[in-house]
């Protein structure tokens, strides 16, 4: 039989349910029942950090195996054009500012990665922890401004590349003398944190995500001889 509610004396409510084997019944009061509520809710609050904990490392990891599939797909690209990398995309004063080193078109064009009509996601390789966005790609070379042929883009080198420990680097625009070769990046769990808005991002380690409930940026980056290094 389902549990009935009953009223003892001095209106007291009580809960009732069969005990097997007797025929009676064996009462929960009110009180019972919120301490019963009252431990379920503290397990919940106990556990649900720990489960949002365990789901960022997961998308973590994920975002590290995109990356290195990502930097398979450079390197081919590279060989398959005489060594050269896409240029690098900076949108000013548009609507595609927000997509600020958008991953590069050309891989999406070429067949090497998805392709999407999405203005700023034309490579369809969109950041899990910024949603609507690509990840971010950036190398010293060529650049696009606004869609048009706009200079070099200079990226920021720790002095100690590619360790990158150092906070003393130097900005780089000539592929050819530039120990980095290119870069890769998410903006990590918390896009909006000091560290994933960092000024020498993604290269420099003070900018990079290292524990979980921390900021910081995921990066994949390769050297001039094509070597790839990951952040932590």
């Amino acid at each position: 039989m389902r549990p009935s509610a009953i009223i003892t004396g001095a209106g007291r409510t009580r809960v009732a349910k069969n005990s097997p084997g007797t025929g009676g019944y064996r009462a929960f009061t009110l009180v019972e029942l919120l301490v019963v509520i009252g431990i379920v809710g503290l397990l919940a609050a106990w556990m649900l950090p720990a489960l949002a904990r365990a789901r960022e490392k997961a998308m973590v990891t994920r975002v590290h195996g995109e990356l290195q599939a990502l930097g398979l797909a450079l390197e081919m690209y590279a060989q398959d054009h005489d060594g050269r990398v896409p240029p690098v995309r900076v949108n000013c004063n548009s609507d595609l500012a927000e997509h600020w080193c958008q991953f590069p078109i050309e891989l999406a064009r070429d067949g090497y990665l998805p392709r999407s009509d999405r203005p700023g996601m034309e490579a369809y390789m969109e950041d899990p922890f910024h949603r609507g966005h690509t990840y971010k790609y950036a190398a010293p070379g060529p650049q696009l401004l606004n869609g048009s042929p706009g200079g070099a883009y200079a990226m920021w080198v720790p002095e100690d590349f590619p360790v990158n420990r150092a906070s003393t680097g130097r900005y780089v625009s000539d592929p050819v003398a530039s120990p980095v070769r290119w870069a890769i990046w998410s903006l990590g769990p918390r896009p909006q944190s000091p560290e994933s808005q960092h000024s020498h991002a993604p290269l420099a380690a003070a900018s990079w995500y290292r524990k979980t409930g921390g900021g910081g940026v995921l990066v994949r980056y390769a050297d001039r001889e094509g070597r790839q290094y990951k952040s932590p």
